[in-house]
């Protein structure tokens, strides 16, 4: 058994987008693990580091030789290859030499498959040093990277994602001896350009096992968990400084460990007068122009401190701080100057330019848009009150739900549409439904987000995402696959959601129905077909939120096979489905559910029968339990008859003969499954229960 040795390769490049670390380094590591299987070179998973310059991957366990591969290599048949005299044949002595053995070594046996003993010879082939298998596939495999936009440089045909500087690549203590778009391998690497700006000569590193530390000495920290950590950890000290905690984005903290090689969070201050601004305006000009925190009270309210990242483990001078501030106040004057010029005029003037802005296509302006909106609102909105003054109030939500399209503010920050037109009605004075219902109208952005936080809220966000869906559907733009450039299943499983969780009575095929209805001739669709297609979608997100909920399988299988579109009545059967799912009586369900099924399958049953035809003891059993099934309406009730049932099932079956002679007692007993079926079905369908 050959020693083990822990190979590393890093590729030190010129600024890599944060975009593009993740996938190459992961695509790189799949890669070598096939690669080094497929040779015999059994390793663990590749441990992956990356910073802004670097590229970097490191696997312990990998034998110092490939083992002896062993080899049976099966010829003629015997009578072929041994003469009547004993004596090899021509074709036996060309077999022999074919595979570079003495004939000495062939053997004769019967493999499988054949009919008569044959030539077998065993073959072993010597195991090559790892070194050299590596020098043979490494540029092979850092060439196959699948690199978006990629780009050469120079007279160079070798495409990258970046220019490669330098190579350090070990097997142990050895060099591997590479050469990729003319850079050579070497046991060195460089640091941050900071550290040789005092240390002209690059690093070396003796080993793999002395990476992370040899760098770590050179500025360069390169496990990007390892950065996160670090940053988290500082932000959380330096804000508690001020005695306040960050306000928490962890996209945000993703991105500072991906665009830094050595983390040191700075904190800088703002003017307090900034904080008149909306906590939303801040946190996002902080997040997107300057890639920094805010910092917020105990309760809640914002500081005036912000919190970055500088690319270097010090700030002596106080340079980064000072730059940071000097930048982030101009970006808060300019948020400032858009928000009293938006707030010039009330966002109502805002409704009729919403004509210039499209929507989409087919569908129109988003003043169209509008309307189709305020429509679905007041159709739903009736039906689930008859409060004509909250009635007004969602009405007037609709109308100005996407009137801050038209803003300065939003024009900035895209991100704060809705947030800003519930903050502008806010200041005008308006109802707090209707602000609150416009600034969180948008929510759930994503299977992770919250909610709207009020009912009108949710039902303002449950039109807009509607219109959306079954506009678009109706136009034809439907998605595909993985293809979904408009966001739809999210759209719709928010719909879903909002339904769900808040319980109301509305079904997929109600809100089809008044949705396509108010599209009227912008559709350019057969309505029959765009409802057809919008159920399919509608029960893919449902089926999805059951997961999504954390249902067994077993449990989302029967229950949405059962029935799918009164998510209430869905959202009770898989509660007691899941709360009796460890029965053991539920197996025999299934196992009675499927024999019912099988019997049924090309059989014609009504519901009613005469009890009276019954003979056997155990179908007048299963008679009386079909009764107090039938009475039963309460799903957990339901269910613990259902488990009672699992018994007399059993027993009926192994007693009765369903399809007997007698035609009167076949049909009675047959309607008896059937009406069994029905009442199973009000649960689940047991036949999918596995």
């Amino acid at each position: 058994m050959s020693t083990a040795k822990t190979f590393l390769l890093e590729l030190h490049c010129e600024e890599i987008p944060a975009r593009f670390l993740t996938p190459l380094t992961e695509e790189f590591a799949t890669a070598f693990v096939a690669w080094s299987q497929n040779q015999g070179l059994a390793s663990a998973a590749l441990k992956t580091f990356y910073s802004p310059r670097k590229l970097a991957w490191r696997g312990p366990g990998l034998p110092a030789s490939q083992p002896d591969q062993t080899e049976t290599q099966v010829g003629p048949p015997q009578r072929m290859c041994v003469g009547e005299d004993g004596k090899p044949t021509i074709q036996g002595l060309k077999f022999a030499e074919k595979w570079g053995v003495d004939f000495s070594a062939v053997r004769f046996e019967q493999p499988a498959g054949k009919k008569e003993p044959c030539a077998v010879v065993t073959i072993t082939k010597q195991g090559r040093p790892t070194v050299d298998l590596l020098a043979e596939a490494l540029p092979g495999l850092i060439a196959g990277l699948h690199v978006p936009k990629a780009m050469r440089w120079g007279n160079s045909e070798f495409e990258f994602v970046r220019p490669i500087r330098n190579i350090l690549c070990l097997f142990g203590d050895q060099v591997v001896p590479i050469t990729v778009d003319g850079v050579a391998a070497t046991n060195t690497t460089w640091g941050h350009r900071l550290y040789h700006r005092d240390h002209p000569a690059p690093v070396t590193v003796a080993t793999p096992e002395a990476y992370e530390s040899a760098l770590e000495t050179a500025g360069v920290v390169v496990s990007v968990e390892a950065r996160r950590t670090r940053i988290a950890q500082q932000l959380e000290t330096l804000a508690a400084e001020v005695k306040g905690r960050v306000v928490a984005d962890a996209e945000l903290l993703d991105t500072l460990a991906e665009i830094v090689e050595f983390p040191k969070i700075v904190r800088g201050e703002f003017p307090a007068d900034f904080l008149e601004l909306p906590k939303e305006v801040l946190v996002t000009s902080l997040r997107e122009h300057q890639k920094s925190f805010c910092i917020e009270g105990p309760d809640g309210a914002l500081l005036p401190c912000f919190l970055t990242a500088a690319n270097r483990t010090d700030d002596p001078a106080g340079f980064v701080k000072a730059g940071n501030e000097w930048v982030l106040k101009a970006r808060l004057y300019d948020a400032r100057f858009f928000f009293a010029e938006d707030r010039k005029h009330p966002l109502s003037d805002r409704l009729e330019k919403l004509m210039a802005l499209t929507f989409q296509r087919e569908l129109g302006s988003y003043h169209d848009k509008t309307g189709r909106v305020v429509a679905l609102v007041k159709n739903l909105a009736s039906r689930m009150s008859d409060d004509t003054d909250h009635i007004d109030r969602a009405l007037e939500a609709a109308r100005m739900a996407k009137c801050d399209l038209r803003t300065l503010m939003v024009g900035e920050f895209p991100e704060l549409q809705g947030v800003m037109g519930g903050e502008y009605l806010r200041h005008e004075g308006a109802h707090e439904e209707v602000w609150m219902a416009v600034k969180e109208h948008y929510r759930p952005v994503g299977a992770d987000d919250a909610l709207p936080g009020t009912p009108m809220g949710c039902l303002l966000s449950l039109c807009d995402k509607l219109d959306t869906v079954a506009g678009c559907f109706a136009v034809g733009l439907i998605p595909t696959g993985s293809k979904d450039p408009l966001a739809l299943r999210r759209a719709g499983q928010g719909i879903v959601r909002i339904l769900w969780e808040r319980g109301w009575a509305f079904t997929p095929a109600d809100l089809i129905e008044v949705a396509l209805r108010v599209v009227g001739a912008k559709a350019t669709k057969p309505a029959a077909e765009t409802t057809e297609a919008l159920l399919a979608f509608f029960k893919d997100r449902v089926a999805y939120q059951l997961e999504l909920a954390g249902y067994a399988g077993s449990v989302r299988r029967s229950a949405l096979a059962a029935g799918w579109e009164d998510l209430a009545d869905l959202k009770a059967r898989c509660e007691a489905l899941s709360a009796f799912a460890e029965d053991a009586r539920f197996a025999s369900l299934a196992q009675s559910a499927k024999r019912i099924g099988n019997i049924l399958k090309d059989e014609t049953a009504s519901g009613d029968f005469d009890s009276a035809l019954l003979t056997q003891d155990e179908e007048k059993v299963l008679a009386e339990h079909l009764g107090r099934l039938e009475a039963t309406g309460d799903q957990k009730a339901l269910l613990a008859a259902l488990a009672d049932l699992a018994a007399p099932l059993e027993a009926f079956f192994n007693a009765v003969m369903v399809k007997c002679e007698d035609p009167a007692l076949r049909a009675a007993r047959l309607s008896l499954l059937h009406r069994l079926r029905l009442a199973f079905l009000r649960v689940a369908d047991f036949s999918l229960w596995q």
